[in-house]
């Protein structure tokens, strides 16, 4: 298992690590694709917010819609963080994702502070982290657009998935499978973090 962890975390830490560059001589669908694009495919952007999926369905069947607006509202507020924090955001990111993975796996049941808190402080971090490096709306409105669809999507598809099987099979092993499904990704955002650190992604 230990290995596999490493390959995986080695696969997704191929990806360079730095402010992301846009194509904003785009037509208006290709710029919301590409906004998109940069959150579904950078590891150190999504894993964090696959983590949070889980750990909203952990909390409660309905946690995702639940804490929607807060996350929607601090997706708002890290487009002006962004204008004001450098390269090391990236970095604080993974960190919260580390740290989201490890209370859904520890934590029999997220309460209710730590989900709010996690969800607005991820929602926050993501678009800080996918802006990074560019002036405040220096990119078009539907870069941020697609940036925060992309956002919206990363959480929404493992919290989904979450609540599915866990209302499918109302059994403790189910939940237990969840949470070892938040640990793997913790252990991936080590690595990751591990490699970053060492300058292995720049």
């Amino acid at each position: 298992m230990k290995r596999t962890a490493m390959a995986a975390a080695a696969m997704l830490c191929a990806g360079p690590v730095g402010a992301h560059s846009f194509d904003t001589g785009a037509d208006a669908y290709n710029q919301l694709v590409e906004g998109t694009a940069v959150v579904l495919t950078d590891p150190g952007l999504v894993i964090p917010i696959f983590a949070l999926g889980v750990l909203l369905s952990l909390w409660r069947p309905e946690g995702l819609p639940q804490v929607w607006p807060v996350y929607l509202l601090a997706q708002v507020s890290g487009v002006v963080t962004a204008a004001f924090v450098g390269a090391w955001i990236t970095t604080v990111f993974v960190g919260l994702g580390i740290v989201t993975a490890v209370a859904a796996a520890l934590l029999p049941r997220p309460t209710t502070a730590i989900a709010m808190m996690l969800a607005a402080v991820t929602g926050l971090g993501a678009l800080a982290v996918g802006l990074e490096g560019h002036g405040l709306f220096e990119l078009s409105v539907f870069i941020h657009l697609g940036l925060i669809l992309g956002v919206n999507i990363a959480v929404a598809l493992p919290a989904g998935a979450a609540r599915v099987a866990l209302d499918k099979v109302q059994a403790p092993w189910m939940r237990i499978g969840w949470r070892v499904v938040a640990s793997w990704l913790g252990a991936i955002l080590v690595l990751y973090l591990a490699v970053d650190l060492t300058g292995g992604l720049s």
